[in-house]
């Protein structure tokens, strides 16, 4: 049979063992608490961002619905859809210039944006003569 202090040193030994688990288990249940925490902080901060990108691409599609009535699509006024003859006449008119020929259609384009590429010549030469005249 073991001795008396045998049995007491053992028993040290469990309460010592004990105490380390007992440490363990409180250091485990700090982080815990601590990842809980950051997971709330991150819970929060997805949803912020989730709202931030929601209100971007709301900024986005209306951006986009200005571009469109903005920036209308370009017309070839000096391409194979428009008349020879009035890209000449336009030309003609503005002494060869057509740098101020494309501002000009581009400006018509504008405030009147969907017409064909006719139109666009003859307004311009239309305006250009009467501006002329006067």
């Amino acid at each position: 049979m073991q001795s008396l202090t045998d049995l007491e040193n053992k028993l040290l030994e469990v309460r010592n063992l004990q105490s380390q688990v007992d440490k363990k288990k409180a250091e485990l249940d700090k982080q815990i608490r601590q990842l809980l925490q950051n997971k709330s902080e991150l819970d929060k901060l997805m949803e912020q961002a989730r709202q931030k990108e929601s209100l971007v691409q709301c900024q986005i599609v209306e951006l986009k619905s200005l571009e469109v009535r903005t920036h209308p699509p370009e017309v070839e006024y000096f391409g194979t859809g428009a008349s020879k003859s009035l890209q000449n006449d336009l030309l003609s008119l503005l002494s060869g210039n057509g740098s101020v020929a494309i501002r000009l259609l581009k400006h018509q384009q504008q405030i009147n944006p969907g017409k064909p590429a006719n139109w666009y010549l003859e307004k311009v030469i239309y305006d250009l003569k009467r501006d002329r005249h006067c």
